[in-house]
C-alpha cells in the first residue's frame, strides 16, 4: 500500500501521532478523584499492548470484540487495541436493567470477546453475569451467547491497575489493517432498545475525522475539545484527534462526580477548551453561571456543539453567555454528519435549522419517493459514500431501509428552503427524539406490561424545553386494584438503567393512569392525539 492508503486506518493514524508529538497529552479525564492523562506515545504503546493480549487470547482479524467499558483511559486504549488487532470493536451501552440490550448486541455482533469491568458495581458485568452463568479462568459457555467465548476483566477499582499491567504484556504480531476492513460496529441511537449494528470501515472513520474537523472548524493541533459523549457513540468518537491529534477532555465515568454541573465548569475554568460538546446541558449552564463566578475568558474562546435533534430558537439563549458561537448539526449513525449550520448570535438561528448539507446528498420526497420542492415537508432520504450499505446479520431490515436505487430511508420529516438550507421537524414515525437519542416506544411498552399494576400502556413523546421530547407512560391499570402512578413508578424505574446523562436514559420522566386510549377511525389507537392528551 502507499503512503496515503496507509493513514486511511485507525491504527496507522495512532502511531503517526505517537511518532510525531509522543509527549503530547491528547487525553485528559477528569472526576472527582483526579486527573488522568495520556500522550500520543501512551495511545500508541498501550494499545499495541492490548492488541498482543487479543492475540495471546486466540483473537484474529475480523474477530468481533464487545466493549462495555465507559469514558475512561482504559475504554480508549482497548477500543484502539480492537482495532490494531485488526478486529472489530461493538459498542454496547447498558440501558435495561436485566442486561438483555446488551446481551443483543452480542449475538447480533457474532462478538467471540467482551470486554467488562468487574469492580465497578452495578456496571455492565453485573448485569451480565446472570445470563452467563459461571465463568472458568474467563472462559464463557452459555446457550444465551453461543459466539462469546471470552471475558476480560478490565478494573480501575480496589487498587487495580490495569494500564500499568499491559505495558508487561509482550510484542504484538504485526497484523497488516486494510482502508476497507471494517472497524467498528456502532448501535443505532444509545436508546433505541434492542439496537440495529451499522459497519464502519477504517476509510470511512478516516474521512469522518476530516469531516469533523472542517464542520467545527478546528484549526490547528493547539485547539482543546472538551465532551461529555460516550467514547463508543457516534456523536463521542475522538475524531480530532485521529484528523490533527487535537487534545480531548472528557468526564472518567469509572470514577466518581458529584456535581455534573460545578465539574464541568471547573474543568472549563482550568482548560483551554476551544469547543464543548453538551447539547440539553449547556442552557443549564448558562443558567446557573451567575452563580458559579467566573475566572478565565471561556465565553470569548469557546465554542459549543449540538447535534441530533430539532432545536427551538430559544435554546440558543446561551449563546454570547457562555460561548461566542454554536454550531447545530445533523447526523446520524448510519451516516455520520450530513449538515451544520454556525450561530453566533441568537437571531442567526431559525427553528429546527441544521444548515448546508455537503459530502452527502439529500433530498426530500413524498410518500411516492418524489421531490416535493423547496419550503414542502417531506421524508429526508441520503445518499453517498459515507452512508452504510448494510445494518449486521440484518438483511431484511437493510433491505427496508434503503430505495431501490439506494437512497437511505432516515424516516425523519424536513424541507429545505429556498437558500437550499436543510430544516428536520421530527422523526415520521411513533419514535421520540429524546436529546440526541432516538427511542422506540414499543420496547419501552413491552418492559412496563410486565408491571402486575399494568393492564395496557402506550409510551409517547410529551414536550421538553431542552430535550425536545421527553418519555411518557400512558397507563390503564388493572381493573379492581387501586393502583396510583407512584406504585407503578416505583415498580417499573428500577427496570431502566438511570445514565448520569439524563437523555441517555429510556426511563419514563412520568407516568399517567387513563381509562382508554382515544382511537383512530381505523379502531387502532391514535399515539398522537395520545401525546397532546399527555402533555396537557
Amino acid at each position: 500500500m502507499s503512503v496515503d492508503e496507509v493513514q486511511q486506518t485507525i491504527p496507522a493514524r495512532v502511531k503517526h501521532w505517537a511518532q510525531i508529538y509522543p509527549d503530547k497529552e491528547v487525553f485528559v479525564f477528569y472526576n472527582d478523584e483526579g486527573r488522568r492523562a495520556l500522550t500520543c506515545k501512551d495511545v500508541h504503546i498501550l494499545s499495541t499492548k492490548f492488541a498482543a493480549l487479543l492475540q495471546r487470547r486466540g483473537l484474529k482479524r475480523g474477530d468481533v470484540v464487545c466493549n462495555t467499558l465507559t469514558n475512561s483511559p482504559e475504554r480508549l486504549i482497548t477500543d484502539f487495541g480492537i482495532m490494531t488487532a485488526g478486529c472489530v470493536a461493538a459498542n454496547a451501552q447498558a440501558l435495561l436493567a436485566d442486561g438483555t440490550d446488551l446481551l443483543h448486541v452480542i449475538n447480533l455482533g457474532s462478538c467471540r470477546l467482551l470486554i467488562g469491568d468487574n469492580t465497578l458495581p452495578g456496571g455492565a458485568w453485573d448485569l451480565l453475569k446472570p445470563h452467563f452463568g459461571e465463568i472458568l479462568d474467563s472462559k464463557v459457555k452459555s446457550s444465551n451467547a453461543p459466539n462469546l467465548e471470552i471475558v476480560e476483566f478490565v478494573g480501575v477499582k480496589g487498587g487495580s491497575n490495569y494500564l500499568e499491567m499491559l505495558r508487561q504484556e509482550g510484542d504484538q504480531v504485526p497484523v497488516e489493517v486494510l482502508p476497507t476492513d471494517t472497524a467498528l460496529y456502532w448501535a443505532t441511537s444509545g436508546s433505541t432498545g434492542f439496537s440495529k449494528l451499522v459497519p464502519k470501515t477504517h476509510e470511512v472513520m478516516i474521512q469522518l475525522a476530516s469531516r469533523f474537523i472542517r464542520i467545527h472548524r478546528m484549526r490547528n493541533q493547539n485547539e482543546v475539545l472538551f465532551s461529555d459523549r460516550p467514547l463508543g457513540w457516534g456523536g463521542g468518537w475522538p475524531y480530532g484527534y485521529i484528523e490533527m491529534a487535537i487534545p480531548q477532555i472528557l468526564t472518567d465515568t469509572r470514577g466518581s462526580v458529584r456535581d455534573q454541573l460545578h465539574h464541568t465548569w471547573d474543568i472549563l475554568q482550568n482548560t483551554n477548551a476551544q469547543s464543548l460538546y453538551l447539547l440539553a446541558f449547556m442552557r443549564k449552564l448558562a443558567e446557573t453561571l451567575p452563580n458559579l463566578g467566573t475566572t478565565c475568558d471561556v465565553q470569548e474562546r469557546l465554542m459549543c456543539i449540538a447535534t441530533g435533534q430539532p432545536f427551538a430558537k430559544h435554546y440558543f439563549q446561551f449563546v454570547g453567555k457562555i460561548c461566542q458561537s454554536v454550531v447545530s448539526a445533523y447526523g446520524l449513525t448510519e451516516v455520520g454528519y450530513v449538515s451544520n449550520s454556525i450561530c453566533e448570535k441568537e437571531e442567526d438561528f431559525e427553528d429546527n435549522l441544521v444548515g448546508l448539507c455537503t459530502d452527502v446528498e439529500v433530498k426530500v420526497v413524498d410518500e411516492h419517493y418524489q421531490d416535493v420542492g423547496a419550503g414542502n415537508d417531506g421524508q429526508i432520504l441520503i445518499r453517498g459514500h459515507l452512508v452504510c450499505k448494510e445494518y449486521v446479520n440484518n438483511p431484511e431490515t437493510t433491505k427496508a431501509a434503503f430505495t431501490d436505487d439506494g437512497w437511505l430511508k432516515t424516516n425523519d420529516i424536513g424541507h429545505f428552503d429556498e437558500q437550499g438550507r436543510l430544516f428536520v421537524e421530527g422523526r415520521q414515525s411513533d419514535a421520540i427524539m429524546h436529546g440526541e437519542y432516538i427511542i422506540y416506544p414499543s420496547w419501552v411498552e413491552k418492559k412496563l406490561r410486565t408491571c402486575p399494576y399494568v393492564s395496557e400502556v402506550m409510551v409517547v413523546p410529551v414536550p421538553h424545553r431542552d430535550l425536545y421530547h421527553e418519555v411518557c407512560a400512558c397507563i390503564i391499570p388493572k381493573p379492581n386494584m387501586d393502583v396510583t402512578t407512584k406504585m407503578i413508578k416505583d415498580y417499573c424505574d428500577p427496570m431502566f438503567i438511570s445514565d448520569s446523562l439524563h437523555e441517555m436514559s429510556a426511563k419514563p420522566a412520568y407516568y399517567v393512569l387513563v381509562e382508554n386510549f382515544p382511537l383512530r377511525p381505523t379502531g387502532k389507537p391514535d399515539r398522537r392525539a395520545l401525546s397532546e392528551i399527555a402533555a396537557k
